[in-house]
């Protein structure tokens, strides 16, 4: 309790720093119209603007720089899709289906606590119908979350999603992506532009925009804070410094089998409050070719940390994987059979005896161990940047890079897309004066769409956080039996509801 206070502090504290969102200097003039674009990262958020941009003008020449060698599908856990799914259904109807067509639909949530007089049963803490959740709520949710009849909340493999973002694009002289790509730097070339320069030694340029799509560790994202980037991205500066939630994730993916065709395909997903622990587990879409994965996750704190004040000076305990995955990139597989018996007895340890996730962690294929990370949201910098003079180039932020999350409200990729559409779609105000007599300002457009979207993730970053503390139940048994006291009387009120329905709700304007 001591630790969200002071969490809650913070927040109220830094939110009196937030600057306007009239606070930005205005540049001289319209400047040039936007023609080359450089997004920096090929994930969630940067393939989805990519399609945006495309969708909308297809004359723009798009690059898109990855640090990773290729895309492997296998990387990374599964994701809900709800508000995010909206909004890829406005960039491209024809994407919004093949990433339905990739993933399954999810019918309910279940949320349990390990029960206080039996350790080998479960109490029912709430059962939501997503359905009915959706079809009730009020009409600005239920209009954008059911598209001709059907409810758009799925699960999907992170890596199953990429790829399908990847193969939608267009195929064209106009539209690249290149892998092996790390960013070091960003220079002004004068009019012409600015240009990107690469640990390996090469630059791509003149680009009108650059976008930081590039996850927790943003190099963009130090480059806007302070003018430069670190060549170790373990060591940014500022605002651009992951903040560790002293919260580890372990999970398990066991590839599925064929599925009857007979069978509706329809896919819950349950979370367990126990013992020290949170245990959450679910299908998700692999792909339209494969089956698709079942998942199981323990979520419990690092003995090593106070929360994100730092290393426990009270305790002998070591972190072992504290520094392992800092930016939240899922890329780091951990050795098979260590890590199926860590899971195991981890389960034991929380006493949650249930056999479909016994049965996931003991069949898996792959484990992963991940440090949660965030961004502090207040800054006095924001998310854009000029990098030639007023009127020309701009360095701009998008998803992660923007607003890392906690995912215990599971919107991180939602809000990527989100902002994806929201920025292309003032891209597409900025290029049209250029058509008509109508003088726009590329940089208050731009910060326009920081603002907007600054209140609604910043929101669901607060929220998600506290939620991750209460859910894992602390390190005794009081904070656990509160915790479930807690929940529970928050379903009482049907308030779990309302929480998830106003974060899954789109906001796009």
């Amino acid at each position: 309790m001591k630790r969200m206070g002071l969490l809650y502090r913070l927040f109220v504290f830094e939110l009196a720093l937030m600057p306007e969102a009239n606070s930005w200097s205005s540049s001289s003039g319209p400047g040039r119209k936007i023609e080359r674009v450089a997004i920096i990262g090929s994930g969630i958020a940067g393939l989805s603007l990519a399609h945006a941009l495309r969708s909308s003008q297809d004359n723009l020449d798009i690059s898109i720089f990855d640090s990773r060698k290729s895309l492997d599908y296998k990387l990374g856990s599964g994701v809900q899709l709800n508000g995010g799914l909206a909004a890829l259904g406005k960039i491209n109807p024809d994407i919004q289906k093949a990433v339905m067509d990739a993933g399954v639909p999810i019918s309910n949530i279940r949320s349990r606590n390990k029960s206080w007089f039996s350790e080998a049963s479960t109490d029912t803490l709430w059962d939501l119908s997503i359905e009915k959740l959706i079809r009730e709520a009020k009409r600005e949710t239920s209009e954008q979350l059911v598209v001709d009849g059907q409810v758009q909340w799925y699960g999907i493999m992170r890596g199953a999603l990429q790829e399908v973002l990847t193969e939608t694009l267009p195929r064209d002289d106009k539209m690249k992506i290149r892998y092996g790509k790390n960013l070091v730097g960003i220079t002004s070339m004068g009019e012409k532009g600015a240009q990107c320069e690469f640990s390996d030694g090469s630059t791509e340029g003149r680009f009108d925009l650059i976008v930081g799509c590039d996850g927790v560790k943003s190099a963009v994202k130090e480059y806007i804070e302070k003018g430069s980037i670190s060549s170790d991205s373990s060591k940014r500066e500022g605002s651009a410094a992951a903040i560790y939630s002293g919260i580890r994730i372990a999970y398990a993916v066991e590839d599925g089998k064929p599925l009857d065709h007979n069978i509706e395909r329809k896919f819950d997903l349950e979370q367990t409050f126990a013992d020290g622990a949170y245990i959450f587990s679910g299908t998700f879409g692999n792909g339209s070719k494969r089956p698709p994965c079942n998942c199981a996750f323990i979520i419990s704190l690092d003995d090593a940390h106070n929360g994100p004040f730092g290393k426990r000076k009270t305790e002998k305990a070591e972190s072992t994987f504290a520094a392992e995955n800092p930016d939240w990139s899922q890329d780091t597989e951990r050795m098979e059979d260590e890590s199926r018996q860590q899971m195991l007895s981890q389960l034991k340890a929380a006493h949650v005896l249930d056999e479909k996730i016994e049965r996931t962690v003991s069949n898996a294929d792959r484990f992963f161990n991940l440090g949660v990370y965030f961004h502090n949201p207040f800054s006095r910098v924001g998310w854009t940047k000029s990098i030639t003079s007023p009127g020309g180039s701009v360095a701009v932020l998008c998803g992660d890079s923007a607003h890392a999350m906690p995912p215990f409200l599971g919107q991180g990729a939602n809000q990527g897309i989100q902002d994806a559409y929201c920025l292309a779609q003032k891209i597409v105000v900025f290029n049209s004066q250029f058509e008509k007599d109508d003088q726009q300002d590329l940089q208050v457009l731009l910060k326009e769409y920081e603002t907007s979207r600054w209140k609604v993730t910043t929101s669901i970053t607060a929220k998600a956080a506290v939620l991750g503390y209460l859910e894992t139940g602390g390190r005794n048994g009081f904070y656990g039996k509160f915790r479930d006291v807690f929940f529970n009387t928050l379903g009482l009120f049907g308030i779990p509801a309302k929480v998830l329905l106003d974060a899954a709700t789109p906001r796009l304007d």
